[in-house]
């Protein structure tokens, strides 16, 4: 039962880090990023908190490189606080995606 819950909780959070709920400047044009959890339990409050440290910093990451991405084609930084609601969006969105009580509690 544990390791089908793992293996759930990786499939799951391997797809989240989409950008799909961010707007890009090329519709379509998605960032993701893989998220490791094959090593977490999602039963522990730890592994919990350690799941959203990464999913925190994997949308960072990809907010960072969108946010470059739009300077090299565009020559314009990124709007002021965008990168920080891209950020916070992402997280919203994979955290909803992932289904988990005790990450969404974290959420809160």
């Amino acid at each position: 039962m544990i390791t089908a819950r793992k293996l759930f909780s990786s499939v799951a959070v391997a797809t989240v880090m989409s950008l799909a709920a961010v707007a890009t400047a090329n519709a379509g044009d998605e960032r993701t990023t893989t998220v490791k959890a094959w090593d977490l339990n999602l039963s522990k409050p730890a592994d919990v908190q350690t799941l959203y440290e990464r999913v925190q910093a994997a949308a960072n990451d990809v907010c960072r490189e969108e946010a470059q991405r739009h300077y090299r084609s565009t020559r314009h930084a990124a709007p002021l606080g965008w990168r920080s609601r891209c950020v916070k969006e992402t997280v919203d969105a994979s955290v909803r995606e992932i289904a988990n009580p005790r990450l969404a509690a974290l959420l809160r």
